[in-house]
């Protein structure tokens, strides 16, 4: 039953694609559509996969979400209240704030939304992990597309290129097409700049607004530090339309302005649980074992050791995973995959313009990636986890090198 239902399914995926104008005013062919949005299932069968073999499963979040969304599912159809109310449910009586990692009802809230979000599609699906699969890549999908039609809209480039930077990098297509939070998030990312581009470019509509909003509540529910990298590149954005000053005088304020906040984020009541949540997030990682773990400096919620701590979080996000202490053929494939990027970002250096780094999307990009990164690079002490929280922003990241290198900017500026 549920391999015929996974090819209905699958049809009506094939007819929202070619027959969607989202879709239709991308610029892709309808042959090009189809055969991405096949390696994305593909890539999304190899992740499930993977996480289901005897060395993985055990840690394998991925089967772990659905084996508990199946529980959800029969409480959504016997228990309804319960299913709902369960999402207000704090059992912590000093609950810290937002960001906290620990007894924290807005950390549990993350697995909590995404387990019943499944446990929903399981009513669609029933109960079948790869049926559930299309569903999620096809949303990962709309977001993909809006990158490529953002792009496309700004700037002149050979297809082929654009199709593989958005759609093909390895790391961004295997962590991005399983059944997990990464691919919602970028897809989230992605069309909050798209609209966000049309908001800022065109008539402001209520349309165009809510959209947002309900991609940033998506954001919000599964990954809420995401949007302390979003909203600081939004606003450099918007102000960069609206002012006289250069974009990348802006974009440059903001990010300096971020990195002071933070630095000194223990000094300030309000910004004081960021810090603590860095910290504890760090700590949490330290507590685990694995073999792609990371030694690292001692890390405190203090400006002087936060200070201390920056350039090894860059270090830790731009060289890792090191191929000589990789453990594993995936990991050594992923670490020449990261070195290819970074000569990739050499060789760009030198092709770098003055209207291309004053582009406010490609600034943007660099900024999201820039404060993601960081926040990376202070709590993740696994090689392994670096990749897979890094694959999610990839395409933000190697975008603006390629543009450099390979693009030219449209003679009508959308931004």
């Amino acid at each position: 039953m549920h391999f015929f239902l996974f090819f209905i399914y699958l049809s009506c995926c094939i007819y929202i694609i070619v027959n969607n104008n989202f879709f239709k005013e991308s610029s892709l062919s309808k042959k090009e559509l189809l055969f991405l949005f096949t390696i994305k299932i593909i890539a999304g069968f190899a992740y499930a996969y993977y996480f289901s073999l005897p060395s993985q499963i055990a840690n394998s979040d991925t089967w772990l979400y659905f084996n508990e969304s199946i529980v959800e599912t029969d409480k959504l159809l016997h228990h309804p209240k319960l299913f709902i109310s369960e999402l207000w449910y704090n059992q912590y009586t000093n609950n810290i704030g937002l960001f906290t990692g620990v007894n924290s009802y807005w950390n549990d809230l993350k697995p909590t939304v995404f387990v019943k979000a499944i446990g929903l599609f399981n009513i669609l699906s029933f109960k079948n992990y790869y049926i559930n699969l299309l569903f999620f890549n096809l949303f990962v999908f709309f977001g993909t597309v809006a990158l490529y039609k953002l792009i496309n809209q700004l700037f002149i480039i050979k297809k082929w290129i654009l199709i593989i930077t958005i759609f093909l990098l390895p790391s961004f297509l295997f962590w991005n097409s399983g059944l997990h939070k990464d691919g919602i998030i970028f897809s989230c990312l992605a069309l909050i700049l798209y609209y966000f581009n049309l908001l800022i470019t065109q008539t402001i509509s209520f349309k165009k607004i809510m959209t947002i909003v309900f991609y940033t509540a998506i954001i919000f529910l599964l990954r809420n530090y995401a949007l302390l990298a979003l909203f600081p590149a939004l606003a450099a954005w918007y102000f960069s339309t609206k002012l006289k000053q250069k974009p990348i005088f802006i974009f440059t304020t903001s990010i300096l302005f971020c990195l002071t906040l933070f630095f000194f984020s223990s000094s300030f009541k309000i910004t004081k649980p960021i810090g603590d949540s860095i910290v504890q997030k760090h700590q949490e990682f330290q507590q685990l074992e694995g073999n792609s773990k990371i030694i690292t400096p001692i890390l405190e919620n203090s400006s002087t050791s936060l200070l201390q701590y920056f350039p090894f979080a860059l270090k830790t996000m731009i060289v890792q995973p090191i191929p000589t202490k990789s453990n594993g053929i995936a990991q050594n494939l992923t670490s020449i995959e990261n070195y290819l990027y970074l000569v990739l970002a050499l060789v760009s250096m030198f092709f770098i313009t003055k209207q291309k780094i004053n582009s406010p999307l490609l600034l943007s990009l660099l900024s999201i990636t820039f404060l993601l990164y960081l926040f990376i690079g202070y709590t993740v002490c696994f090689s392994g986890a670096i990749v897979r929280y890094r694959s999610i922003t990839l395409p933000f990241t190697i975008l603006p090198l390629i543009i450099f290198i390979f693009a030219r900017e449209k003679e009508t500026k959308l931004t």
